[in-house]
């Protein structure tokens, strides 16, 4: 369902009551309805909240994607759904790396490297790892969907996991995924694997991805719930609603 330009997912599930929430990280509007309700009591209900909605996806689009940091020794970080603690060693004349041992990540780095600098260190490692992964990924979902000649590429993104340049076969992934679970990138490179056949969230585009990934749907709501953030942070982001209608 559209409005204003906004798309809304609609889930029609078991249950009594409207259930309207925000998602992290591009502020995606859903909207789980009872069985019994039709599209227009659903756009009547989605019209009603519409000024809490668009506060809502404000306050998710100009949230902060995580707490500040100084990239010093003691920092938490996520790397593919795990938790890693940072040790910074400073080393004369070394070249800058980010090498894994046990829980930490260990960033080797010359005296005197601006925190930018650090900052830089970590983001070219996470580029690097997640490249590794989805070479490995995009062949296989291509293979898998029945997709030929895809290209693809990393970046940095400020709303979306990920997107579809359909016309020119190409898919961007967002460099935050590098902090996300394995299978929640999964789901991302088969959800934009399936925009090539279908551009739009409609009822074909489910039924696709739903016939070459079944669990979607879960692999969906996990990415939600972690949204690459620490807890606390998760909790500040995540809007909800609940309505009786």
């Amino acid at each position: 369902m559209e409005l204003n330009g906004i798309e809304i997912a609609v889930e029609r599930k078991d249950i009594k009551n409207l259930h309207l929430a925000v998602y992290p990280p591009d502020a995606r509007v859903h909207v789980s309805s009872p069985k019994y309700l039709d599209d227009n009591d659903v756009r009547s209900f989605i019209i009603s909240k519409w000024e809490w909605i668009e506060e809502k996806r404000k306050e998710v689009l100009e949230q902060a994607r995580q707490t500040e940091r100084n990239y010093v020794t003691g920092e938490t970080y996520y790397h593919f759904g795990q938790h890693y603690r940072l040790r910074v060693d400073e080393k004369s004349r070394c070249s800058h790396s980010i090498t894994k041992q046990g829980d930490w990540l260990i960033m080797t780095v010359q005296p005197g490297t601006t925190t930018e600098h650090r900052a830089e260190v970590l983001k070219e490692w996470q580029r690097s790892e997640l490249k590794f992964l989805l070479s490995d990924l995009v062949p296989q979902w291509s293979d898998k969907m029945e997709e030929t000649n895809v290209t693809w590429e990393v970046k940095q993104m400020r709303s979306q996991w990920g997107s579809c340049i359909s016309k020119k076969r190409h898919l961007i992934f967002n460099l935050e995924l590098a902090r996300v679970p394995r299978s929640c990138i999964d789901y991302v490179v088969a959800h934009e694997l399936t925009h090539l056949k279908v551009a739009n969230h409609n009822k074909m585009f489910e039924a696709i991805l739903t016939y070459h990934f079944p669990q979607w749907k879960l692999r969906r709501k996990e990415l939600n719930d972690f949204i690459a953030l620490p807890l606390e942070d998760a909790q500040k982001v995540t809007g909800t609603h609940n309505n009786h209608f």
